[in-house]
Parts: structure tokens; sequence; C-alpha cells
């Protein structure tokens, strides 16, 4: 009983600080806010923050609705807020500008206000705006911060189909590449399988399940298994993921649930995955093969025939740099795991032209963001 009352006095002493610190923006207007879901998209913020806080210190703010999520900078003023305030949060925010990886802006409980001066997009992943998106993910933001030629173009192809007003689009490339190509340990021993699904609103579960058969066949070849969910299946995937960690309790087999997946990668030979956007940064950042379980497309966009002539990032890693198989070859995938390893070599040459062609400023992003934003802001 004492607990009960303990967690719940936490409860409400953490509803009014929150509360407070939200009253307090409204008498201020810091330069930059930052709103985060989770520690797991922190590193997408960071290297962003880094350059702004270089530049204008003590003038960037962080929110989170995670108590773990912090900024460990001092030139960085970093809050919780409890999860109940969020409406009131984004109803009351008083900024110049506010930085956000969440899409739909406006089109759900997160409103746009006269508050904010001016709304920044920046990308969590790597793949196109126009099918795993919905069509107005992107619509309300004023600024987004653009991977490539190749998001600038797809926004502006709706935004001439429907007629929008034309957004600040900036191609700083995605940072967050910089940032594993500085963090990433690509000489460590790797001798793993790294299964990361991506999460799908259209399958049960939003999850294949058949990645749980998968799992099983590999254990049984003595395979070492790193299997890591989509932070979205934490949120829509409960149960199969308690129960494929109770399912696989093996010393082969490790469930990855850190915010980072640095580790992971490092410990990988090859990535399996159906659709997930990790298999982008997988490719250029290690060089190793991926193998797509290519069972079940992902659309998220009711609109993507729309834009039918425009070939997605995701379609052309694919189709020059991936490896697609079925559930009926699962009992050979030790067999094209090492088929895959062996003749990605081969195609490295191609990518890192790929990659030039197609990510802007890749290993200068923080650069580059540096020194345009002393005139964006």
């Amino acid at each position: 009983m004492l607990k009960i009352l303990n967690n719940q006095l936490i409860k409400f002493k953490s509803f009014f600080t929150s509360l407070n610190i939200i009253n307090e923006l409204k008498s201020i207007k810091p330069k930059f806010i930052f709103f985060s879901e989770n520690k797991s998209y922190q590193k997408y913020s960071k290297p962003i923050i880094d350059v702004l806080c270089e530049e204008y210190p003590n003038e960037v703010y962080y929110f989170s609705i995670d108590e773990e999520d912090k900024i460990n900078d001092k030139r960085v003023k970093s809050y919780f807020i409890n999860y109940l305030l969020i409406k009131f949060f984004f109803n009351n925010v008083n900024t110049e500008n506010m930085f956000l990886t969440l899409t739909d802006l406006d089109n759900h409980f997160i409103k746009k206000t006269k508050k904010v001066d001016k709304y920044i997009y920046y990308f969590h992943s790597p793949i196109s705006t126009t099918k795993s998106y919905t069509p107005k993910a992107f619509d309300n933001y004023d600024t987004i911060m653009c991977n490539g030629n190749f998001q600038i173009e797809e926004i502006r192809s709706r935004e001439t189909l429907k007629k929008l007003n034309k957004k600040e689009l900036i191609p700083t490339g995605y940072l967050y590449l910089d940032f594993l190509k500085e963090n990433i340990d690509i000489k460590k021993d790797n001798n793993h399988i790294l299964i990361a699904p991506s999460w799908n609103y259209n399958l049960k579960n939003s999850i294949n399940e058949n990645f749980i058969k998968l799992i099983e066949i590999l254990l049984d070849k003595k395979q070492k298994v790193i299997f890591r969910p989509h932070p979205e299946h934490y949120k829509r995937s409960k149960k199969i993921l308690q129960y494929i960690k109770n399912k696989f309790l093996n010393e082969n087999f490790e469930f990855d649930n850190n915010s980072e997946n640095i580790n992971s990668m490092e410990k990988a030979k090859c990535l399996i995955t159906d659709n997930s956007g990790v298999a982008i940064e997988f490719i250029i950042i290690l060089k190793r093969p991926v193998l797509y379980l290519d069972e079940f497309d992902k659309i998220h966009n009711t609109e993507f025939n729309n834009y039918s002539a425009l070939k997605t990032i995701d379609y052309k890693i694919k189709k020059n740099f991936g490896y697609l198989f079925k559930e009926k070859e699962f009992n050979q995938i030790d067999l094209i795991i090492n088929n895959s390893i062996e003749d990605f070599k081969n195609k490295v040459p191609m990518l890192d032209s790929f990659i030039n062609e197609n990510f802007a400023n890749y290993g200068k992003t923080k650069d580059y963001f540096a020194k345009i934003s002393k005139k964006i802001f």
C-alpha cells in the first residue's frame, strides 16, 4: 500500500513539475526547442544540437516524455515533460524554432500555434517520403532538413500535385549517417546475424511473425542471432515481443532493447529485415549485406500510386544491393547468408558512387549544417 502511495506521489509531483516548466515557457521565447518521444530518438537530434550549441550556447531547450532522455551538455537546458501534458505543452510552447522528428504535424492532437515562428522537421530514417509515411506527413512543416535530392524531389512533387505552399527544403544530408560513421567500430568481430524487422500497420501486431520461425531455424543451425525490434513495436507489438523473449532463452540469442543500435550493428556479419530503413544505414556504413524477407510490402501512404514515377531510395537499395528470399527458403538460409557475404564484396565500388549521388554532404553533414545555419537562423 505504501509503495502504491509513493508511486502516486511521484507521478503527482512529476505532473506539477512539468506544468510549472511549461508555464515558465510562456514568459520567455527560447531560440531553439527540441521535442523527443524517447531516448531512442536522441541520436538523430544530437548532431543538430551539437552544431547549434557552438553558435548559440544556452539557447537550446530539449524536452522529452522519457525521463531517461537527457542531453548531457551544460549548454542545453534539458527537461522531462509528463506524458499527460503533451497537448498542453504544444499548445503553449513559445519559441523561434521548434525541431521535431514527429510526422503529421497539425493532422492530429499536436497542433501548430502562432507562438512558434518556424516548425522544422529532421529525419530519423534515410528512406523516401512517398511510401512508408502517411500522405500528409510533412505538409505542415515550414522547413525540412532533407537527406538528399531524392527527398527534395519527392516533397516538391507533392507540393505541385496538391497545390501546397513551398517549404524551405535544406539538403543537409542524413546527419545520423555521419554519427554512425564516427562512432561505429567496423573492425569489431562480426559473427552474429542481426534481425531487425520494420513495423507495418497493415500486418497483424504490426510485425511479420514469420521472423519467429526464421530465428528458430537459425538457432537450430547454431547461428548467433540478435533480434532488435523497431521502436514502434514497443507500442504496437508488446505481446509478440514478450513471446520472443520467453521463447528463445538461448546462449546464441540476444534480444536487443538498447536505445542505441551501434553495438548490434558492429557485431553483425549481415542484417535480415523486411522493409526497415536500418537496411540503408547498415549497407552504407558497414558495407555488409542485407537480406530481405520478401513477403509483405510496407505502404503507409494511401496515395503512393501518385508518385509511381519516382523510384524510392528504399527500392533502389534493395534492387541494387539487397538479397531477397522467401519463407520457403528458410532451410537454406545459412547458404543464402554465406553467398551474400561473398557476393557483396563485388558491389562495394558501385555502392560508394551510389552514396555520393544520393546522400547530400556524406561525411560532412555537420560542417554543412553549421555553415547553412548561420543563414537560416
